[in-house]
């Protein structure tokens, strides 16, 4: 069972993923996304907390991804200023596991 929060997590990213017409349990069990990017729509959730619920149920993964991004301005600047520094982070991405796919698909 679900929680609210939970519940709205996981719909905000079946809303987005409608709306671009792709696969959203295929795409997330295999890319996934960055848990920075993801919110529990209405506002009234930690994400943090909510992820880390749905990890516990065996319902999502998360893995630490290196990337290499630019540290400041825009893309466009980026490619117009010589010197832009780039820096490795680490992020750490959310993917829908089987189960909740099983789930969402019952």
């Amino acid at each position: 069972m679900l929680t609210d929060a939970e519940e709205r997590l996981v719909e905000g990213i079946l809303d987005a993923g409608e709306a671009v017409e792709r696969d959203t349990f295929e795409f997330m069990i295999a890319e996934g996304l960055p848990a920075e990017q993801l919110q529990v729509l209405g506002g009234d959730g930690d994400v943090e907390a909510v992820i880390e619920s749905l990890e516990a149920k065996g319902l999502v993964a998360t893995e630490p991804v290196e990337e290499t991004v630019r540290d400041a301005g825009s893309v466009e600047d980026s490619l117009r200023i010589p010197g832009t520094d780039f820096e490795r982070v680490e992020r750490r991405y959310v993917h829908f596991t089987a189960k909740l796919e099983a789930k969402y698909r019952e």
